[in-house]
């Protein structure tokens, strides 16, 4: 069932699904209209994600000032923000009088194989814990900064850079290559999901 919570350190709504339910279940909590694009998803793991999306869209009313770019980049028709997100079992919708990004990851071990795509020296991140969450969280950092950042060929590795993070209360910066700095909000999310949301600092 949906789980609705308001971070007070971030200036976002946070919208959260988590899947526990059939495709069925789910297709039977919305309007016929709602569920028909989801035939175009090939596994149920993603049928079920998009449904999610769409409860979630359309119980907070935002299905009626959703659009999307070319790109596939959500954007309100009002004067809020929007960012999307999925992994796994959980969905997540961010909404903002500002610009957002936001990214949930689920524990990947490629992360270790493939870290030097994505991992530069002067990265800062948390201590005592284990390696494989290390790059779970930075991943995820840098997935929310890119899609906050709309910069198109943006490298993860070498024009954003995890300058802190704060492990009392999960916050961090960042910096991309444009010397524009990001404030960064840390959630986890059980059993093991990370959950960032980003913002451009003032």
């Amino acid at each position: 069932m949906p789980q609705f919570f308001l971070k007070h350190t971030t200036p976002a709504q946070l919208y959260i699904w988590h899947i526990t339910e059939s495709r069925e279940q789910l297709k039977a909590l919305l309007p016929h209209e709602k569920t028909e694009a989801v035939g175009k998803y090939a596994s149920i793991v993603h049928q079920k994600q998009y449904l999610a999306k769409q409860i979630l869209l359309h119980r907070t009313h935002l299905d009626k000032h959703i659009h999307y770019l070319t790109s596939g980049k959500p954007v309100l028709n009002d004067d809020q923000y929007i960012s999307i997100s999925h992994s796994d079992s959980y969905v997540v919708i961010a909404v903002s009088s500002q610009p957002v990004g936001i990214d949930i990851e689920k524990p990947n071990p490629k992360l270790i194989k493939i870290n030097s795509r994505f991992k530069h020296p002067d990265d800062k991140l948390p201590a005592l814990i284990s390696e494989p969450v290390q790059l779970q969280y930075l991943w995820t950092a840098k997935e929310c900064i890119y899609k906050l950042a709309g910069i198109a060929g943006l490298n993860f590795k070498n024009d954003i850079r995890l300058l802190s993070f704060n492990q009392f209360d999960t916050s961090g910066t960042a910096l991309l290559k444009n010397r524009q700095k990001i404030k960064l909000f840390f959630n986890k999310l059980e059993p093991n999901f990370v959950l960032c949301t980003a913002f451009f600092s003032k």
